[in-house]
């Protein structure tokens, strides 16, 4: 009896971690697909009904998401979904080049031309796309862009840290502050990282990744540098 009590109760706890892991993923592709915009504030008795899932477990990944810094709490306020400050774009950039640049010489041994030619073609697609409309999208397709390159970078730890950087880049970045022009130049980037890549060449495949960051970051901090100015922060 003791062991079917205790096998009911590991029943119950991994039901609870799978509703708070539905819950957390949930929310995130909200905040993701801009149903839950930066800024907002998130009621979270209205969210259980809107995912069909009780309320603890909508807490739970509350805390959880809070952990992660995509969501705050306010005392006496409630939660609000994370908005990205100037100081953490200028801090996430930092971290994006420097693992980005550590990973050339690799990215460099272990990928051949053929790869880069099919990366090049699905990416201009992605690209094209993206122009006709700017969203959201350019970002994690800039971010795609990257990921991939970094797949043969020969580092997980770094992959997996690099994916954490720009997924809070492009959760709590408002849309609005994307501009059709910014599209072009990020393709036009793309093109210029992939071609030193191709030529084998280190030094100017890290120029090419360090004016790519810089030009984002410049966009970024100027429009949150705006948006703080005029009381919106």
């Amino acid at each position: 009896m003791k062991l079917q009590a205790a096998d009911k109760g590991k029943t119950s706890a991994n039901k609870r971690g799978l509703a708070i892991e539905e819950a957390y993923l949930k929310i995130k592709n909200m905040i993701y697909l801009n149903r839950l915009a930066p800024g907002q504030k998130i009621v979270y008795g209205d969210l259980g009904q809107r995912l069909n899932i009780s309320i603890t477990p909508v807490i739970q990944a509350l805390n959880r998401l809070e952990a992660s810094g995509f969501v705050t709490y306010v005392p006496n306020k409630g939660y609000f979904v994370g908005e990205i400050t100037e100081e953490e774009a200028l801090e996430l950039y930092a971290a994006r080049e420097a693992l980005e640049l550590y990973l050339i010489p690799n990215i460099i041994k272990n990928i051949d031309n053929r790869t880069i030619e099919q990366i090049r073609a699905s990416f201009k697609k992605h690209s094209d796309q993206a122009q006709n409309q700017p969203s959201r999208k350019i970002i994690l397709v800039d971010a795609q862009f990257h990921l991939k390159l970094a797949e043969f970078g020969g580092n997980e730890v770094i992959e997996r840290l690099l994916r954490e950087v720009f997924e809070k880049l492009y959760l709590k970045y408002r849309p609005e502050y994307l501009e059709a022009p910014r599209v072009k130049e990020v393709a036009a980037e793309h093109r210029a990282i992939l071609d030193a890549l191709r030529w084998r060449d280190a030094q100017k495949a890290a120029v090419a990744i360090r004016t790519h960051i810089w030009q984002s970051k410049e966009r970024v901090t100027k429009q949150l540098r705006l948006r703080q100015e005029g009381g919106l922060l």
